[in-house]
């Protein structure tokens, strides 16, 4: 998509219809994938700060949380991914009509909240229990982007109208 960002006055409104599908299709299942790690997160933490805490660091019925190499296991390609969605989702993002300095703090928002969201388990479960509030408020922060990141493309693809200045 970038070879976009070279032609003057582009928009995503007038891009190809297949290129409309492409990213209509892609950004559809990407939220059908977050919608399902939002609800594979409730199920292990109910989505508290509370919960969170008990599934990093047991406590239910004497379980103990995660060992190390299982935090290993979760986190590695989790930051691989978070960080290629983001960059993807974000990349999308910059063909839109948004000022620069929103796209920029999103951009920075987003990638903050995928290095908390990959801390956050290590510190939860080794360093500090109460860590675990901020890692629910970081999810909904995360959400939140990527929600940004979904909606905003998508509008401008189907239902924004054209303008001259771009």
């Amino acid at each position: 998509m970038s070879q976009y960002l070279a032609y003057r006055g582009f928009n995503l409104q007038r891009a190809a219809v297949s290129t409309k599908v492409l990213i209509t299709a892609f950004n559809v299942v990407v939220a059908l994938a977050v919608a399902v790690g939002i609800a594979m997160y409730q199920v292990r933490t109910r989505l508290t700060p509370l919960g969170t805490a008990e599934y990093y660091r047991g406590g239910n019925g004497g379980d103990i949380g995660p060992s190390a190499l299982e935090l290993l296991d979760a986190t590695h390609p989790h930051l691989f991914a978070s960080a290629f969605l983001l960059f993807v989702l974000g990349h999308l993002f910059t063909l839109t009509r948004v000022s620069l300095r929103i796209k920029t703090r999103l951009a920075v928002v987003g990638f903050v909240t995928v290095v908390v969201d990959a801390a956050a388990p290590w510190i939860v479960r080794f360093l500090w229990a109460p860590f675990a509030t901020l890692q629910v408020v970081n999810t909904a922060v995360m959400a939140a982007v990527i929600t940004v990141y979904l909606v905003v493309p998508l509008w401008e693809l189907w239902f924004a109208r054209s303008s001259s200045a771009a």
